[in-house]
């Protein structure tokens, strides 16, 4: 569960995002157009719902979802090479689920419901792609760039930021 600081810290996070001119943001990933018209605290059913979409980071965009029931989970929209990797996908994106484990475990089934719908909207969006998802990276490319990101990202939501 995050506490009120964490909460506080990525409200201000986006809010700094906002606040950048967009000549600074030339050239990266905006993950809007991949998720319209979903937008943060759109409800993705079966009691989920997105909370946060983070701009992308080492080579991945990262979507916090959060169950009524007080489960979180980060999921990390990378570039798709060859064969999916986790739970959805769809021709150019994978979503994997960062809970530390190697994807062999089952997973929430309502997590992978809502991650199935949530690659239905992608799917329909990537045809507007102007080459912004070629500027992801794949899961396996990440593992091998950043190792450490990686292992810490089950245990935060946030990509990038120590747990406090």
């Amino acid at each position: 569960m995050n506490s009120r600081r964490d909460f506080l810290r990525n409200a201000f996070f986006g809010l700094a995002v906002l606040a950048v001119p967009g000549a600074a943001l030339a050239g990266v990933v905006h993950p809007g157009f991949l998720l319209h018209p979903l937008g943060p605290d759109a409800e993705l059913g079966l009691g989920w719902r997105l909370a946060k979409v983070f701009p992308p980071f080492e080579g991945a965009i990262t979507l916090n979802l959060v169950n009524e029931d007080g489960r979180q989970a980060r999921v990390d929209l990378c570039l798709r090479d060859g064969a999916p990797k986790g739970p959805a996908s769809t021709e150019q994106i994978d979503f994997i689920v960062m809970d530390g484990a190697d994807g062999t475990s089952p997973m929430d089934e309502s997590l992978g419901r809502v991650l199935r719908r949530l690659a239905a909207t992608v799917r329909e969006n990537e045809g507007a792609d102007d080459g912004r998802i070629a500027k992801l990276s794949s899961h396996a490319v990440r593992a091998w760039a950043h190792p450490e990101s990686l292992a810490a990202a089950a245990t935060r939501l946030s990509p990038g930021a120590p747990q406090a």
